[in-house]
């Protein structure tokens, strides 16, 4: 095992607050189930300063070793950092993923995905190497042999062979699904920019296409469920925080198109996989406000992620979010927000907050 990562092993087991980590999934329950809450939880995130004690390696170096992806993840993922946390007024919960960043499930379809320098994977788009629908459409969706799926799954398991050696931490640390984006997101990314044109002139095909991509989400779930550790019974955590649902679908894509136009067909599919997982959250970057009366019609929601809330009138939000009991993950908020009482003026509950420093 490298070095560095047996001793960041070893240091955060010895720091390992098990009363203080129930504490944290307590304060995130209540707020997500919109109860009375102490205060809203807060996640503190940032740039990580050259100072801290522990540094993550290049990115290009973890997508073919799970135990440099492991330290990562421990040291720095989603602006947040477990090693270098004081965990003094902060509600950071201990998540690590198979961190193969949006291509997961692209790939298994064939769609090329390519690496270069620092950059997180994508999925390249060429001249003669298009996937067409008809391709997706003779996929089997629950064959995760090809694409990078296999590597998904090789490092979830050689994380659990990895942290057995710090039972404490083992058991402090939850282990969750990577990003397996969501059925428009996933095949956008394998088509490309030509399907918000298929939307309108192949339909019938895309539909069926969405269908072959949704079941592969659902089934590839299934199969990473044995390997997550992830909890309590009902929540989840991406994005450095607990959500309410088993499962968060990605949908930035859907920014893009009308709100009739997802009603009539992508809610289908998302609501499918969402239901089938027994319920889970949307994520969407952008300015979502024209699909926000979309999402909180899909009866499996359970939490509604908002990427850039700046970008959105987070307050009216809010308000037709509560009617509907969905509560809203990783609102912005500032230090002088928090300490001065306004932000939970304004959400008394139903919110979970992320803190820029």
């Amino acid at each position: 095992m490298l070095d560095n990562l047996r001793r960041l092993l070893d240091e955060l087991q010895a720091s390992a607050d098990r009363a203080l980590a129930l504490e944290i999934e307590d304060r995130f329950r209540l707020a997500l189930d919109g109860q009375p809450v102490d205060r809203l939880p807060a996640v503190r995130c940032g740039a990580l300063l050259g100072a801290a004690r522990f540094q993550p390696l290049p990115h290009r170096e973890v997508f073919g070793d799970p135990e440099k992806m492991l330290y990562n993840e421990l040291v720095y993922a989603f602006e947040t950092s477990i090693a270098n946390d004081d965990r003094r007024g902060s509600d950071l919960p201990w998540t690590v993923r198979a961190n193969f960043g949006t291509v997961l499930m692209a790939s298994m379809f064939g769609a090329p995905v390519e690496q270069i320098g620092d950059n997180p994977p994508w999925i390249r788009h060429q001249t003669g190497e298009e996937i067409s629908l008809d391709a997706v459409l003779a996929c089997d969706p629950t064959d995760f042999s090809s694409g990078w799926c296999p590597r998904a799954v090789e490092t979830m398991e050689a994380y659990h062979a990895m942290l057995r050696g710090w039972p404490e931490l083992y058991r402090q640390i939850r282990i969750v699904l990577p990003d397996l984006q969501g059925p428009l997101d996933t095949l956008e990314l394998i088509r490309g920019s030509q399907l918000l044109l298929e939307l309108a002139t192949e339909p019938e095909k895309v539909d069926a296409a969405l269908g072959v991509v949704a079941a592969a989400q659902i089934e590839f779930a299934r199969r990473l469920a044995p390997l997550v550790t992830d909890g309590p019974s009902g929540y989840c955590h991406q994005h450095a925080a607990m959500l309410k649902g088993n499962i968060l679908l990605r949908c930035d894509t859907a920014i893009m198109i009308s709100a009739d136009m997802y009603r009539r067909q992508i809610a289908p599919h998302d609501e499918r996989v969402l239901r089938e997982l027994g319920g889970g959250g949307i994520h969407s970057c952008g300015c979502i406000h024209h699909l926000v009366d979309e999402f909180l019609r899909l009866p499996s929601l359970r939490s509604l992620d908002l990427g850039q809330p700046e970008l959105n009138d987070v307050d009216q939000i809010y308000r037709k979010a509560r009617a509907g009991s969905v509560p809203l993950i990783r609102v912005k908020a500032t230090k002088e927000d928090i300490s001065t009482g306004k932000i939970q003026q304004r959400f008394p509950t139903g919110v979970t907050l992320v803190v820029r420093e």
